[in-house]
């Protein structure tokens, strides 16, 4: 009776998490070619296609931290675009330690590294546990997880301060010879 049981929850929260990958890769929050930005970051993976800009504007508030937004644009599987999706619509107004911590924890997820253990999800980035049983698919998940990260090791210092000479004016979508290109290949570290 409780293998029964056990059967019909792993089902049944199995089709959460696909109903939460199609909903956010047929409706992705925050993808937009026009999204204003201050720093931005192209990721790729060449093996299966996908392909991924991460945008991330800042907002200043007196001498604190300041607060990031993040957006996307790009092309690529269902996975990689709602992993995306799900990244922006997880990261708007956070700082630098929230969203490095947000990072570490998605990558603990859909490495399956931590495993969600409910009959619910609490948060739409759980839903990228599911990837973890598909190796393959672990990359695309990852993509636009590790270019949010160079990008935001490359233009932040340890106290979530924007470096200095990095914090330009120009829209990045406007100037695009300032995107830095990234190849990412591998989720290994």
């Amino acid at each position: 009776m409780t293998e029964n049981l056990k059967t019909s929850q792993s089902i049944e929260l199995s089709s959460l998490y696909q109903e939460v990958i199609v909903d956010h890769s047929k409706r992705p929050r925050f993808k937009s070619k026009n999204f204003s930005c201050r720093y931005c970051q192209e990721g790729k993976n060449p093996l299966c296609g996908d392909a991924i800009t991460v945008f991330c504007e800042i907002k200043m508030k007196d001498n604190q931290c300041p607060l990031l937004s993040i957006g996307f644009d790009g092309t690529g599987c269902s996975i990689s675009q709602a992993s995306a999706s799900i990244m922006c619509d997880s990261l708007q107004n956070v700082t630098l330690e929230e969203a490095q911590k947000t990072i570490h924890h998605a990558e603990n997820i859909y490495t399956g590294k931590l495993s969600i253990n409910t009959d619910d999800l609490e948060e739409d980035i759980e839903a990228l546990n599911g990837v973890s049983k598909f190796p393959v698919r672990v990359k695309c998940a990852a993509l636009p997880w590790k270019t949010l990260n160079l990008l935001l090791n490359d233009n932040f210092d340890e106290k979530g301060m924007p470096k200095l000479g990095c914090d330009k004016e120009e829209n990045c979508v406007k100037s695009q010879n300032s995107q830095r290109k990234l190849k990412i290949v591998t989720t290994e570290t």
